[in-house]
């Protein structure tokens, strides 16, 4: 499960947590990560993918659904994107995820030794941390456009 934390547009920390064991410790895990994630940093929105429904399973969506609870209940807002909306949002044509890995260690730099090392193994194990920094500065960027669509 990949995170990323900021504070307005800087990112301020960003990673992979496994999750492993069974499906019914793995959903308490990921439960514990996230309420710790949550309870420690405060966030007031909270970005997540939106699952495309032939490539999720019931578990992740009930994962889904328990995080999206779980921030209500704390009164963090939800913006959530599917992931071709996450792509058009930093690149005007279809990308792949490598290339959004590559796009997002560009804006930044702080980044790029992880991609270094995605480029080194063959399965892919910090993706989800570069979709998940992509995720928390595009929901940034659009709130902040609406903010400042207003004030004018």
């Amino acid at each position: 499960m990949g995170f990323a934390l900021f504070r307005g547009p800087e990112l301020r920390d960003w990673g992979v947590k496994n999750i492993g064991g069974k499906s019914k410790e793995k959903m308490g895990k990921a439960m514990t990560i996230i309420s710790g994630l949550l309870g420690q940093h405060e966030p007031d929105v909270l970005a997540l993918k939106e699952l495309h429904p032939s490539r999720s399973s019931s578990n992740l969506n009930r994962m889904v659904a328990r995080t999206k609870e779980l921030a209500k209940r704390k009164g963090v807002r939800i913006c959530q994107y599917p992931i071709k909306e996450l792509e058009s949002g930093f690149h005007s044509e279809k990308i792949n995820r490598r290339e959004l890995a590559e796009i997002v260690a560009s804006d930044y730099p702080v980044l790029s030794h992880d991609l270094n090392k995605e480029k080194t193994i063959r399965n892919p194990y910090y993706i989800r941390m570069f979709e998940a920094v992509a995720l928390g500065s595009l929901c940034f960027h659009q709130l902040d456009r609406r903010r400042w669509a207003r004030a004018i």
